[in-house]
């Protein structure tokens, strides 16, 4: 009865209302923007429904973006791999082509639909009875969908960080998802806590660890391919001591004025997050104000090479360069929010540290309670981290223990 009343919702209340305001704001960039980018799935193959051949999938992932497509990468991969038919469901553009050059590899078994807030209905399309949610899109839609038996509903990578971080309860949407989901994975400890209180039942483990594992092991092969340079970079990083090295990842301009009073021992490597020449032009007139000549390497500069301070023109290798740093300060933490702390961690530095702005960052607080992580918002601060003892510091066995109890979670995820 709850599923045909949620059904008679979406299409007598839920759908009008979205079909009037795409008219009544049709007019604006941002809308129309939307609507062309929806309708893609009248138009591309990949698109077609399982349905349309007769065919029905084994499981749907829904995702909102890349960040949260490479919290299920292992999953999909390995889904793939036992011949699986996926539905791919996403929301942002920013995963689009991430989502077809998948598709190219494996169109017999992947098709992709994005989420249409203004366009079609996503229970027509769909045609797997399991979906895996990932973490944010609590569109209605999916919770009525899941009402219906023997459809599950399975909840991943959930989080009460913005709850906590705002002193808010929890939303309504938001708890209804979590009373259907069949198998719920929290974020973090601090989460599972949250959700045990509130009766729910749940594991805590977190996907994107076993991508980053393979990812690293994977290392000297990808640089094979794509960082021939890597064996002479090696040879400078080793003329230093590991805990000597420090790494910037994923850096920006406003991070660089913590390295005033830099040691002159300590070799300095830059990642920047966009590799933009204004910003490496604006990162060079920083380090120059402290003293630091900075050094560029790419594809096509890499000789003469000195040290201490090097900077890396090159996108798509940062995660496997970590491997060969002990101390790694991640940006982005004096901006929107702090970028991936997780792939240091996994690659094996001992001492993070980062700006302030942390509060989204599911990953920080795992960091934080493997003793690992350090906010820092101040040059002092900065150098007080740096120039702590990390003789006894080591990846926490915890960790290790779940990156390898990985095919137990996805068993568990990938069961249909």
């Amino acid at each position: 009865m709850s599923w045909y009343l949620g059904t008679a919702f979406l299409w007598v209340v839920y759908f009008p209302i979205l079909t009037l305001l795409k008219g009544l704001f049709y007019f604006f960039p941002k809308v129309r923007e939307r609507i062309r980018f929806e309708n893609k799935n009248n138009s591309e193959p990949g698109c077609r429904s399982f349905k349309s051949d007769g065919l029905v999938a084994d499981l749907c992932f829904e995702f909102s973006s890349e960040g949260e497509f490479q919290q299920v990468a292992s999953l999909i991969d390995d889904a793939l791999i036992q011949g699986k038919r996926l539905e791919l469901v996403f929301f942002s553009p920013s995963v689009e082509k991430t989502i077809l050059e998948l598709y190219k590899h494996q169109p017999k078994l992947i098709r992709y639909f994005r989420y249409p807030i203004l366009g079609l209905s996503f229970s027509s399309w769909v045609s797997a009875q399991t979906l895996i949610l990932v973490r944010y899109d609590l569109f209605p839609e999916f919770l009525v969908w899941s009402l219906k038996s023997p459809r599950k509903l399975k909840f991943i990578w959930v989080t009460f960080k913005k709850e906590r971080a705002k002193g808010k309860t929890l939303s309504f949407i938001k708890y209804a998802f979590l009373r259907r989901s069949d198998f719920t994975v929290f974020a973090t400890e601090a989460d599972y806590e949250q959700g045990s209180k509130l009766g729910i039942q749940g594991t805590i483990y977190d996907f994107r660890m076993e991508q980053i594992n393979r990812r690293l092991h994977g290392r000297l092969e990808k640089f094979a391919k794509i960082f021939p340079q890597y064996p002479e970079l090696k040879k400078i990083l080793d003329q230093f001591p590991r805990e000597k090295r420090l790494i910037l990842g994923n850096a920006w301009p406003e991070d660089l004025f913590l390295l005033e009073n830099l040691p002159s021992d300590i070799l300095l490597f830059i990642v920047p997050h966009q590799l933009k020449p204004e910003i490496i032009e604006a990162m060079a007139r920083k380090l120059e104000a402290f003293g630091r000549k900075m050094e560029i390497v790419s594809d096509s500069t890499f000789d003469g090479i000195r040290g201490p301070t090097i900077l890396l023109n090159k996108k798509g290798i940062l995660c496997e360069l970590y491997a060969d740093f002990s101390k790694a300060y991640v940006g982005g933490g004096f901006g929107v929010s702090v970028h991936s702390l997780l792939e240091p961690l996994v690659a094996g530095c001992e001492h993070l540290s980062c700006g302030p702005v942390n509060h989204r960052s599911t990953e920080f607080d795992l960091a934080q309670s493997l003793g690992n992580m350090k906010e820092v918002k101040t040059n002092q601060e900065f150098m007080n981290w740096l120039s702590e003892d990390i003789s006894g510091f080591k990846v926490h066995d915890r960790l290790r223990t779940q990156i390898e109890s990985y095919p137990v979670f996805q068993k568990e995820v990938l069961s249909c």
